[in-house]
């Protein structure tokens, strides 16, 4: 492991070439007709506290050398500000141009502003604490200031000490320190790492849970009178934190907040590292399995029947549905997946906002689907498995399962197309057992979806499956989906206004656009049309018109709904049956190099379509 500093300095002060001098020992004489930049600077392991090597580079801050202090600052592990004590404009610069640029550029790494003191302390007795503590206030990201003087050797060591240390063990991620409090990610990761010690024992952790994980962490046991001392000093900070002679999850949080105090960071650190945590307080990639979700574009990722289990188990933990229920039961992960798109409004509500089981076990299989590192992270932290690869599993190829005339994916995916104002999010919202809206504003060019659990009599026997509706918005030159988006679409429906030839048109033309490209991909999928607002009375022919022509394609008629009056026709049950057979239900449409030769016009169709697709005889 390699620390990489970067060394910035206000305007003019240079305290970056007097650092490297006093602490290596070497003197360096730049050319004085150039701006003195050090050359990069490598310190042994066995100089630095940690045993690690160090890089020290240094950094100009000429308008012209902006974009290679940029590279350095992004690759840098840490960062050391210098300023002059005695100069109120060199730290003026600190919040005037170095700090805003960090933000600017995003920078991660942890900050420390060191200040040059040119007299002896006991002459200008103003500390450091005093002269920074208004940037402090306006710029969490700096981990500490200290002040140095090139009179001693071991001030400027401290600063590079002090940097490495921050870099290795950051305060930032773990404790705010204008509030005084752990942050809320750092609160999750501790509360994960205390039930997996506590959870047996009544939510205690005990004297025998404490040495456990202290030879889990530090690979020796903790001796009982250190136990007591511990649970003890918790007892006179905090008498609630101490129950049946052992720590509450509150008792466990005031003794790792008193750790940072002490500014024991290294223990703490060796703690969340021990238990899979990065510098984000997020599960490091090595405790995703990842190879267990390896797949092709028309595999997805499914839940097992032992991750339901678990997370059954999980939501009847608490004792009601409401949202309250939905930040407990997320308290050991490092927020809640579902509070914002695509999951937010993606699962039916409780009358109290909460979710029920299904929903909840819903919108599970959904993010399973979508981004399976991101569940199995997430159940890793509230069901704490000892293999998270067995959570999941990946489905058998569709070209398979047409192969075999049968497809048994517990959770299906269905795109849903049509024109505007077809009735796709009024679609969607009846799916999860939303109102009615005829102010309907949910087509606003975002990417939404919809998921329940539906109840199905199919091949498969009675049983309940996921159905995922995913609503593809249209834009003006096209519906912009790559062939690999296409493959992961179990069944597409076509939704039109009934009332609308125009739309009719529209989505018969977009279901031969879509049919075309997933030929041609060697993705195809079951097609269903969906005659939308019957409530309306129907364009002329329309029965007719749409009958003769999905007939003429080989799939079945338009199924009929009216989401104003929540009549859907089974829909749901029909895109699972669909589903199950991927061989049937797939338009039979010429791909794009034969229908260059083909001038087909079948009677029953548009003029408009005509360029679209050739009718099968």
């Amino acid at each position: 492991m390699m620390s990489g500093f970067g060394l910035g300095d206000s305007h003019g002060s240079r305290k970056p070439v007097r650092i490297v001098v006093v602490v290596t020992g070497h003197h360096y004489h730049p050319d004085p007709n150039i701006h003195p930049l050090l050359p990069y600077t490598n310190l042994p392991s066995e100089y630095c506290s940690e045993d690690v090597p160090v890089t020290l580079v240094d950094t100009s801050s000429r308008p012209e050398d902006m974009g290679e202090v940029v590279k350095e600052v992004k690759e840098a592990d840490a960062i050391v500000l210098t300023f002059a004590m005695d100069r109120q404009e060199t730290l003026d610069r600190l919040s005037e141009y170095w700090l805003p640029l960090f933000r600017q550029l995003e920078v991660r790494v942890p900050i420390v502003v060191a200040g040059y003191r040119v007299t002896e302390k006991e002459h200008n007795p103003i500390s450091i604490e005093e002269i920074t503590s208004h940037i402090r206030q306006e710029y969490r990201e700096i981990e500490m200031c200290i002040e140095w003087s090139d009179q001693r050797q071991r001030d400027a060591q401290a600063v590079i000490v002090e940097a490495q240390i921050a870099a290795m063990y950051p305060i930032g991620p773990v404790y705010d320190q204008v509030t005084n409090s752990l942050k809320p990610r750092c609160v999750a990761a501790l509360k994960r790492i205390f039930e997996l010690y506590a959870r047996d024992n009544g939510h205690i952790l005990s004297d025998d849970g404490l040495n456990d994980m202290n030879v889990r962490c530090f690979g020796i046991p903790l001796m009982p009178w250190r136990s007591r001392g511990l649970i003890e000093s918790v007892q006179e900070l905090c008498p609630e934190g101490v129950k049946e002679n052992g720590l509450t999850i509150d008792g466990f949080l005031v003794l790792i907040t008193k750790l940072i105090k002490d500014r024991k960071l290294r223990t703490l650190w060796t703690m969340l590292r021990t238990f899979g945590y990065n510098n984000d307080l997020r599960l490091a990639d090595e405790m995703i399995p990842y190879s267990s979700f390896k797949r092709m574009p028309d595999q997805s990722v499914e839940l097992t029947d032992e991750a339901i289990g678990s997370l059954r188990r999980a939501y009847h933990l608490f004792d009601n549905s409401g949202l309250q229920m939905m930040e407990s039961l997320f308290d050991t992960a490092p927020e809640s997946p579902w509070n914002e798109a695509p999951y937010k409004d993606a699962a039916e509500k409780t009358s109290n906002g909460g979710l029920s089981l299904e929903a909840f076990l819903s919108l599970w299989s959904l993010m399973t689907l979508l981004d399976p590192a991101r569940s199995l992270e997430y159940f890793i932290c509230i069901c704490h498995p000892d293999d998270p690869s067995s959570a999941v599993h990946v489905t058998r190829r569709r070209e398979l399962d047409r192969k075999e005339q049968i497809s048994v994916r517990k959770v299906v995916q269905c795109f849903v197309f049509g024109p505007k104002n077809a009735g796709k999010s009024a679609l969607l919202n009846g799916f999860i057992g939303r109102p009615y809206d005829d102010d309907n504003r949910n087509g606003l060019g975002e990417e939404r979806y919809a998921v329940n659990i539906v109840g199905n009599s199919g091949v498969t026997g009675d049983t309940k499956k996921t159905l995922v509706m995913k609503e593809i918005q249209y834009q003006e030159d096209g519906f912009l989906l790559s062939d690999e988006a296409l493959a992961s679409c179990d069944v597409a429906v076509f939704v039109y206004d009934s009332s609308d030839e125009s739309s009719w048109k529209r989505a018969i033309d977009l279901l031969a656009e879509v049919a075309t490209i997933s030929e041609d991909a060697g993705f195809e999928f079951p097609c269903l049309m969906v005659a939308a607002k019957t409530d309306l009375d129907s364009f002329p022919m329309a029965i007719q018109e749409s009958t003769k022509a999905t007939e003429d394609i080989g799939i079945e008629a338009p199924i009929p709904i009216s989401s104003k009056l929540g009549d859907f026709d089974n829909l749901f049950g029909k895109i699972l049956t669909a589903a199950e057979h991927p061989h049937l239900c797939i338009p039979k449409i010429e791909s794009k190099k034969k229908r260059r030769s083909l001038n087909l016009i079948n009677p029953w169709i548009p003029e408009c379509l005509v360029k679209c697709f050739c009718i099968s005889s």
